[in-house]
């Protein structure tokens, strides 16, 4: 029965990726038309319900984090976190179908991205991406942040949670520093970076056995590396990549800034989202942006121009962003996830392991 719904599934997908493609948006309609398939497929396949609503809800929040953090536009956070209800019933067992379908989505699209700065000769591009990931004074808050202050956390979570293991759970960990970054980065001081200190010295007090062991050292390297990677890295990628300066007089409904315009008191300033983290976004609900995150509405655009008429707004142009759609990328994501059963790379890692 999965191999009917598998085919339109594809089918629908296939359309929306069409659309990115064409016209840089997803349409509710295709998104609501497999919501609907998906419904159906569940009420007609699934034997552990619980199971089927736990993985989706958790790909939504996974989505919706992106989303805020900007890696996709909502469309594909939406279609992400769709297509969760249309894989075969035997994976809703696996622990790591999260994980393996967002490498499935990611690590084609790192390479896409790598290839295409071959191909246009920017080496310099890749270089100030690496100087911007790996500063040192970043790469260590982050380590002291997570060898000691995520972790109590994270402790208090699994008290609450009445002893269950919050800190396997990869992503809630990846959240949880996400989110103790965003956070420090508005109010990092000399008193805080102690507190980090002695935190971190304290966990390594506490929890020495584990510290100290292989597993944890290479757990804790490829969780700041992960976070490092698609917090900074490809971030900084897609920025230098596909973000264009347009004036102001040439904006169009439906272009994707890339920098916030913000009306603090009398006067007007522009952060661009490379700079800018989770806190920034707040500025939308307090009516300090003027604009929405996603895309320029005709309204947007008109409130704009109106205001650099005026001489209120001190710059001529806006940073838009000429994304590369990501929906071909989320819909293969899909395709490897349901051929494999896991992520690709593990797949061929293991098959090339067995037959050396």
């Amino acid at each position: 029965m999965f191999e009917f719904f598998f085919v339109f599934a594809m089918l629908i997908s296939f359309a929306i990726a069409l659309e990115d493609i064409r016209h840089g948006k997803i349409p509710n309609k295709l998104i609501v038309l497999l919501y609907a398939l998906g419904i159906f497929y569940q009420v007609f396949s699934a034997t552990e319900y619980m199971k089927v609503v736990y993985t989706f809800f958790y790909a939504l929040a996974i989505s919706f984090f992106l989303w805020l953090i900007g890696i996709w536009p909502a469309g594909d956070a939406k279609l992400f976190s769709v297509l969760f209800l249309l894989l075969p019933q035997a994976l809703y067992s696996s622990t790591t179908l999260t994980f393996d379908f967002m490498v499935n989505c990611f690590v084609p699209i790192f390479f896409s991205m790598f290839f295409v700065i071959i191909a246009k000769s920017r080496f310099s591009v890749l270089k100030d991406a690496i100087k911007f990931t790996l500063q040192p004074y970043r790469v260590t808050i982050l380590a002291l942040a997570l060898l000691g202050f995520v972790w109590f956390i994270s402790k208090g979570l699994s008290f609450l949670a009445f002893g269950q293991a919050i800190f396997s759970d990869y992503f809630v960990m990846l959240l949880l520093l996400f989110l103790t970054y965003e956070v420090l980065r508005r109010m990092l001081s000399a008193k805080v970076e102690l507190i980090l200190f002695f935190l971190a010295v304290l966990r390594v007090f506490l929890d020495y056995r584990n510290v100290y062991s292989l597993t944890f050292m290479l757990n804790f390297g490829k969780m700041i590396a992960v976070f490092l990677l698609f917090r900074f890295f490809i971030i900084y990628l897609a920025f230098k990549l596909y973000t264009k300066s347009v004036a102001i007089k040439n904006l169009k409904p439906g272009m994707c800034p890339a920098e916030m315009i913000l009306q603090k008191g009398d006067e007007f300033e522009r952060i661009s989202f490379l700079n800018s983290g989770l806190l920034t976004f707040g500025h939308e609900k307090k009516g300090e942006l003027i604009h929405s995150i996603d895309y320029l509405s005709e309204e947007d655009i008109k409130r704009i121009k109106k205001l650099r008429k005026e001489n209120k707004i001190p710059f001529n142009d806006m940073l838009i962003n000429f994304t590369q759609p990501f929906a071909v990328f989320i819909v293969l994501g899909y395709a490897l996830t349901v051929l494999f059963g896991t992520n690709f790379v593990l797949y061929i890692t293991k098959t090339v392991m067995l037959s050396q």
